[in-house]
């Protein structure tokens, strides 16, 4: 008896310590993203975007000739970087697989970037720096009202930072002209 009742107190113990345990998210046992459709758009984008934000500012550290562009390319490469790394964590965490690339479109705009040199550079830079982030704000904008509490509230707290990149970006590109 003291044997079944040894027995039966370990096998319970077994059952219950699992339980016990602390999961920081639970499974997802199908694989389904946790986002709709619209926020799926704005993981894939939002991190595309930045991942060419830092490939052009790249380009501006070793191009530009202008302290204030290559100061302020190294601040979007320190930003862009932390946000896109932000953006794939929530990828993971809401289950969203996506190859991080930069598509064909801003590859180009990239490529004909390395093209230019000195004035014609810096003038080009900052332009598709304001160009892309007016279209990052209106996406975050978008996101911000997405159904998906992790989705909205990052949205909410990054457009700051990128109206304020917006902001000094426009100011660079009237002191240079």
């Amino acid at each position: 008896m003291k044997y079944f009742t040894g027995l039966l107190l370990i096998l319970v113990t077994l059952i219950w310590m699992p339980s016990c345990e602390s999961n920081k998210r639970a499974n997802n046992y199908n694989n389904k993203a946790l986002v709709d459709d619209s926020g799926m758009l704005f993981l894939k984008n939002g991190t595309e975007a930045s991942l060419a934000t830092v490939k052009a500012s790249g380009l501006a550290i070793s191009n530009s000739r202008n302290q204030q562009v290559i100061q302020f390319a190294k601040a979007m490469i320190d930003d862009h970087t932390l946000l896109a790394d932000n953006l794939r964590k929530l990828e993971i965490d809401n289950f969203v697989t996506s190859n991080d690339t930069i598509n064909a479109n801003h590859q180009q705009v990239i490529t004909a970037l390395a093209q230019k040199k000195a004035a014609d550079f810096d003038r080009a830079y900052m332009e598709l720096i304001v160009n892309q982030h007016e279209q990052e704000i209106a996406l975050f904008k978008t996101a911000a009202l997405n159904k998906n509490p992790n989705l909205s509230d990052f949205a909410h707290k990054s457009m700051p930072s990128l109206q304020a990149h917006l902001d000094s970006a426009k100011m660079i590109v009237m002191a240079i002209k």
